[in-house]
């Protein structure tokens, strides 16, 4: 191949960051064929499979890779100069763009009740479209390009990754109504006399920082059940001895009608940090660095 197709290059990058020829040729805007043929034109190109299927998954290669590092400051740059003349056009109340939003539960409801009420009177047209979360698959979500925005606290987010910091949110520990904790003095030894309800959440930011404490102190809790969603977790708790650690704002919120009483966690717990992150690609994409700011703009915890 002489003298290759330039557009390759493009495909190349949809192919290697969304690792599937469908999702690829949706975000280049080709058919499903024509990318399946930039695929096999590539691998002639390069003399290398560049994905290849781990079980039901498709990985890139360590050649794919090097390439993929290799070319993207080259395709950064392009990005940049090709969206500079765009900056001025960008109109929220006249854009039709989607955008995908991964999310737990716990920032669902943090984030949309403030974001949301706004953004249909300046951005009528715009569709969010609110992704649920999955157990370790935040990052990759945006590395493939599953998704464009991921709200929440990540510690180690890859190089090719932004980020932008949203608030800060301390934990509180719940209990209900008439606990039996609540008829002696609250320290850590009432805090573990009974069992808890943990919160898988991804990193498990509060239940790791309690641990990691507890076992300094040689002390440890008993988990009589580890729940996926911050929302259900108050009504759990409502209707048992259990005690859970959680955001302040959820607990807070379900307190009153749940019959809940909020204790001050026995242990020195730092808050927790919450970000917005995106990939790089669309760092000089005005429309998302719009939403981005509108976001930032609107979140604020008390």
């Amino acid at each position: 191949m002489k003298h290759p197709d330039l557009n390759l290059l493009t495909h190349f990058d949809a192919l290697m960051t969304c690792r599937s020829v469908s999702r690829a040729a949706e975000q280049v805007g080709i058919s499903q064929p024509a990318m399946s043929a930039a695929l096999g034109r590539l691998r002639k190109l390069f003399n290398d499979p560049l994905l290849v299927r781990e079980n039901t998954v498709w990985q890139p290669t360590p050649r794919g890779l090097d390439l993929l590092q290799e070319f993207q400051p080259l395709l950064s740059r392009w990005r940049r100069v090709t969206a500079a003349g765009d900056e001025e056009d960008f109109d929220p109340r006249r854009s039709t763009r989607t955008v995908s939003l991964y999310a737990t539960d716990y920032m669902q409801f943090t984030l949309l009740p403030r974001v949301l009420p706004g953004l249909t009177r300046d951005a009528p047209n715009i569709h969010l479209r609110v992704m649920p979360a999955r157990l370790l698959h935040g990052m990759s979500m945006l590395d493939t390009n599953h998704v464009e925005l991921l709200a929440g606290y990540f510690p180690d987010p890859s190089p090719n990754l932004r980020a932008r910091f949203l608030y800060e949110e301390p934990a509180v520990c719940i209990v209900r109504e008439q606990h039996p904790c609540l008829r002696r003095a609250w320290d850590l030894d009432a805090y573990l006399r009974y069992s808890h309800v943990d919160l898988a959440a991804h990193t498990g930011y509060f239940s790791g920082a309690i641990d990691r404490l507890l076992q300094s102190l040689q002390r440890k809790r008993t988990v009589t059940a580890t729940l996926s969603s911050y929302m259900v977790c108050p009504y759990v708790v409502a209707a048992s001895d259990l005690i859970a650690t959680m955001p302040l704002s959820i607990a807070r919120a379900t307190a009153a009608r749940s019959g809940l009483v909020l204790l001050e966690p026995p242990l020195k717990l730092p808050p927790l940090s919450v970000s917005l992150y995106w990939h790089e690609r669309y760092q000089d994409d005005s429309g998302h660095a719009w939403l981005r700011q509108y976001i930032a703009g609107k979140v604020a915890l008390p």
